[in-house]
Parts: structure tokens; C-alpha cells; sequence
């Protein structure tokens, strides 16, 4: 998983931004909500599976959505909509971070 961009770091660097500057900042942090997100529902699946904690509904939507090849629903709520299956998204995901 990519860690978060440092969106303090970046927004300090513009002085006035501009339009563009402003979107890609506004895309930045949709970005660093759905890092977060994605990171944190895996670990929370993992440390279900292993008994650690319990599996919730949203951990079993998960774990079925990975199973099946899907693309999960609290993953998709932050990401732009899309019809792709989980291998083609995350394909996507990661050249939109490159």
C-alpha cells in the first residue's frame, strides 16, 4: 500500500494556487482518505481472520468482495465510480498514484 502524500508539505508549497493546483490538491486528499481506508480495513480483515478481533459485517463484505474479485463497497464510496473488477481497479490505482 502507498503511503498518504503529504498533503501539508504540498499545500505549503504553492503560494497562491491555482485552478489546477487546487484540484490536484482536492484530488490529494480523496486520495489520502482512500489509502487510509484501504489500509486500514485490510489490516482490520487480517486481524479478523486470525481470530485477534471480530469479524464484522463490513469485514465479511470485504472478504467476500476479495474472494469474488470485486471491487469493495467501502472502498468504492471513496474512489472515482467504476465498473472494473478488483484487479483491473487496483491496476488503476496504482498507475494513478504513479
Amino acid at each position: 500500500m502507498p503511503p498518504p502524500f503529504d498533503e501539508y508539505n504540498i499545500r505549503k508549497s504553492f503560494d497562491v494556487p491555482s485552478p489546477t493546483q487546487v484540484v490536484l490538491l482536492q484530488e490529494l486528499e480523496r486520495y489520502n482518505k482512500l489509502i487510509v481506508r484501504m489500509s486500514s480495513s485490510i489490516k482490520d480483515l487480517k486481524r479478523a481472520l486470525k481470530g485477534e478481533i471480530g469479524m464484522s459485517a463490513d469485514l465479511d463484505v470485504l472478504g467476500n468482495a476479495f474472494f469474488n474479485g470485486l471491487l469493495p463497497p467501502m472502498w468504492s464510496k471513496l474512489a472515482p465510480q467504476t465498473e472494473k473488477k478488483l484487479v483491473n481497479w487496483i491496476s488503476h490505482f496504482e498507475r494513478r498514484f504513479r
